[in-house]
């Protein structure tokens, strides 16, 4: 087998990770944005679609200001795969201790100091400069909320750091037990903080709406709010073009433009869907390695596509085959009810709210659309016969 390709340069494209650095495309006007609240001290919360990019922004403003300024300090947080009202506290002390130094010795000793109410359980690998991890006991919990809370404020204050608390799918706390007693605790606590700013992003953007947008909810105006874009074809097309060349390949713009559109700008799929051609061209790429990887994007997704379909409605199927048409609005007329035999205006609403509660769509300018273009392009494909190549 010739392994000789592992002597090429790394690929140039990022998916399934963060992308940062040269693989980070663009949003200029949103890295100024965000740079400026937590330099001012705003509160944010970013909305946008699964895989758009959050992350990858907030990592990327992060890292640009620590470089710049070693006063701000930040803690990343993803609420993902974090379910209880305790695991919280736990990886938020976490974070927050972790981001105070660099020196895991330090780390140990202002867990100790800033937390000595609650007595944490420190545990350490093997590999002490990169392994901490800390647990309380929940009785310590129940009577140390405000320690646990306010430590970043008291680290931020004794240190003269800036400390930015960045939240990943913050809307998951939506599930936790009493979770409206929760979100006041969380703000009556944070809205005092003068040395820590708190940045709050996540993908369900009804739930985050729900959260952040409705009066009688705690976390109501807690900040700058940013809806995410789509990153316009016009910033991918330099990107894609460089990203080739660079590794010494060609592909041309009407290639890119393909790569472009079938994607609709979504950013983790362009990057993907490029990888694929890269991998699979040589010098100059020919419009059957596109075709091909097209294909191949899809058919990797096709067994998880066919068990989502199979355990949706009829109803939630009609709408996606509206959609998936080109009718993205007017979905409630009489002639699309009637075409797509959608049922009353009232059922189509009803559909409409759950599937975008199942984040299978989303809806910009009045318009509905598919969140995920792979989807898209496999259901066009299995349910109403288009193909998906040139």
């Amino acid at each position: 087998m010739d392994l000789s390709f592992l002597d090429e340069d790394n690929s140039p494209f990022a998916f399934g990770r963060i992308a940062v650095g040269e693989t980070f495309v663009n949003r200029t006007d949103e890295k100024k944005r965000l740079a400026l609240n937590f330099a001012h001290k705003v509160n944010t919360i970013l909305i946008s679609p699964r895989r758009w990019g959050k992350s990858s922004l907030v990592k990327e403003v992060g890292t640009a200001m620590n470089k710049a300024h070693k006063q701000f300090r930040f803690a990343y947080i993803d609420l993902f795969s974090i379910r209880t009202e305790s695991e919280f506290y736990e990886a938020y002390a976490k974070e927050v201790i972790k981001c105070s130094s660099t020196k895991f010795d330090e780390w140990v000793n202002n867990a100790k100091l800033f937390l000595k109410n609650v007595t944490p359980k420190i545990s350490i690998s093997a590999d002490t400069q990169h392994e901490f991890d800390l647990s309380f006991d929940v009785k310590d919990i129940k009577k140390s909320y405000e320690t646990i809370l306010n430590l970043p404020e008291r680290i931020a204050k004794e240190k003269k750091i800036k400390i930015i608390i960045c939240i990943d799918e913050f809307q998951n706390i939506s599930s936790f037990t009493d979770n409206l007693a929760f979100q006041k605790r969380l703000r009556s606590y944070w809205q005092l903080h003068q040395h820590v700013t708190y940045c709050l992003y996540g993908s369900k953007r009804s739930l985050l709406i729900q959260l952040f947008e409705k009066k009688n909810m705690p976390f109501y105006r807690f900040g700058d709010t940013m809806y995410l874009e789509k990153i316009q074809a016009k910033y991918w097309q330099p990107f894609i073009l460089n990203a080739f060349a660079k590794t010494k390949k060609k592909i041309n713009l009407d290639q890119i433009d393909r790569i472009i559109n079938l994607m609709q700008c979504h950013p983790y799929y362009i990057q993907q869907l490029c990888y694929l051609v890269w991998i699979r061209s040589g010098k100059t790429v020919k419009d059957d390695d596109v075709n091909a990887s097209i294909e191949d994007l899809v058919n990797q997704n096709a067994n998880l596509f066919e068990r989502e379909a199979e355990s949706m409605s009829n109803s939630k199927i009609a709408i996606i085959r509206a959609i998936a048409s080109d009718n993205h609005s007017g979905l409630s007329s009489a002639d699309i009810i009637q075409e797509f035999k959608l049922g009353s205006s009232a059922n189509v609403t009803k559909t409409l709210k759950a599937l975008d509660l199942d984040e299978i769509i989303d809806k910009r300018k009045g318009e509905y659309f598919l969140i995920d273009p792979s989807f898209e392009l496999w259901f066009r494909k299995r349910f109403l016969g288009k193909r998906i190549t040139l």
